[in-house]
């Protein structure tokens, strides 16, 4: 738990910076005072460890992915990931499948919108916990997805056995010679 929570550290501290500074590089001006406001009280809530307000305020949040500055993609996807973990250890399934589908969700936005800056905030990232990596993470979620709706819509069930095993029995007893076939 002491390791989750100075990782959520130091992905706060990292998003939490930039996002502190001027918006210079924003040139449409869009990032709002609700997005702001929300990540200051995302920032704190994964400082003191509260995963419940954490995860409330990231689905919040994550409205306004198409605002969002590559530094809070990179937080709610770090509060997101939390989840997910406290989520799996308290054997919550539902509650894991749908943070994971928020996930993908905001990563798919957050790079269609802004690739370069997004990618770089990801490499910042990974460069003060080489653990994250956003990108294998995304791959992971999108497998566990598509493993439970396949689950879900029946293709992942196992087929019923087909009538080639008896043809293969038939096509094998023309091919041994008479004499040397068992007795049936």
């Amino acid at each position: 738990m002491k390791k989750i929570l100075l990782f959520i550290f130091a992905a706060v501290a990292v998003s939490v910076m930039p996002a502190c500074g001027p918006k210079g590089g924003d040139s449409d001006g869009t990032v709002t005072a609700e997005v702001e406001e929300q990540n200051t009280q995302l920032a704190e809530a994964l400082n003191v460890g509260n995963i419940k307000q954490a995860s409330a305020m990231a689905d919040s949040m994550s409205l306004f992915v198409d605002d969002f500055t590559p530094e809070q993609t990179v937080q709610v996807l770090m509060t997101f990931l939390s989840v997910h973990n406290d989520a799996v250890a308290n054997k919550e399934r539902r509650r894991d499948l749908e943070t994971i589908r928020k996930y993908i969700d905001v990563y798919d936005i957050a790079l269609s919108v802004n690739p370069k800056d997004t990618r770089a905030a990801f490499a910042k990232a990974k460069r003060i916990n080489p653990a994250v990596d956003f990108d294998s993470i995304a791959v992971t979620f999108r497998e566990k997805l598509s493993q439970y709706d396949a689950i879900q819509d029946g293709s992942l069930v196992a087929p019923e056995p087909t009538e080639a095993d008896s043809v293969a029995t038939d096509s094998v007893k023309e091919e041994i010679p008479l004499e040397l076939r068992p007795a049936e």
